[in-house]
């Protein structure tokens, strides 16, 4: 198990959650700029959350 990759694995899920949290895309209506803005951050979000999730499993089946 690689220590360093698994405490970065677990503050790019934090920073995920944190950036979708923050950016709640469905206030807007679907023609505006905000919309597609926020929608676009979100999913940076949803993508670093996925990223840090495949991180933290990987290492943890390397324990087991």
């Amino acid at each position: 198990m690689d220590a360093i990759l698994f405490v970065i694995s677990i503050v790019f899920f934090i920073i995920g959650v944190i950036i979708m949290k923050k950016n709640k895309f469905y206030k807007y209506d679907t023609n505006d700029m905000l919309f597609a803005t926020k929608l676009k951050v979100f999913l940076s979000g949803f993508l670093f959350s996925l990223i840090g999730l495949y991180g933290i499993v990987s290492e943890g089946l390397k324990i087991i």
